[in-house]
C-alpha cells in the first residue's frame, strides 16, 4: 500500500487526508459538492497507487464506497463497509 486515506463525510463537503507511505508526503483536499460527481472528480489524482481507505459509515456514504470500488479496483478497506442490499 502506498497511500492511506481517511474520509470525513458531511452534507456539504467531504474532507480527505492521505499519507503517501513511500515518500512521507501528507496531502488533504475538500471534495465539494459532497456527491457522486464530486467524488469522481477527486479520484483521478489517486489513480495508479495502492490505496487503503478508512470511512465512517454515515448517512449518504454508500455512493462514496461505490465510486471508490468502481474507480479504484486496487482499493482496500481495513474494515469493509457493508452495503445494504
Amino acid at each position: 500500500m502506498s497511500i492511506v486515506m481517511g474520509l470525513d463525510q458531511h452534507r456539504a463537503q467531504i474532507s480527505a487526508e492521505w499519507l503517501d507511505t513511500v515518500t512521507g508526503e501528507i496531502s488533504r483536499a475538500r471534495i465539494v459538492p459532497a456527491d457522486r460527481a464530486g467524488v469522481r472528480k477527486f479520484l483521478p489524482r489517486l489513480r495508479g497507487d495502492g490505496l487503503e481507505v478508512a470511512l465512517e459509515p454515515t448517512t449518504g456514504w454508500r455512493f462514496v464506497v461505490e465510486e471508490l470500488d468502481e474507480s479504484m479496483p486496487r482499493c482496500t478497506w481495513p474494515s469493509r463497509p457493508r452495503l445494504p442490499r
